[in-house]
């Protein structure tokens, strides 16, 4: 079994990965706030039409 301290260090780092932001969300929070609500959805909807790209690139093998 897993001992303690390495449990605790494994929670501490999944925690700050779920509850920090990442610079999609900030970029897409900033854009919404300064430009509008219609900005901001298609803000996000660009990033996640990226991500889906990113991610059908490296099934094939060729995202970099």
């Amino acid at each position: 079994m897993i001992d303690l301290a390495t449990l605790a260090t494994y929670v501490a780092i999944v925690f700050g990965f779920v509850f920090i932001p990442g610079p999609a969300t900030l970029l897409t929070v900033a854009r919404a706030t300064s430009s509008g609500t219609k900005v901001g959805i298609a803000t996000g909807a660009g990033v996640a039409a990226g991500d889906i790209f990113h991610t059908v690139m490296a099934i094939f093998g060729i995202s970099a």
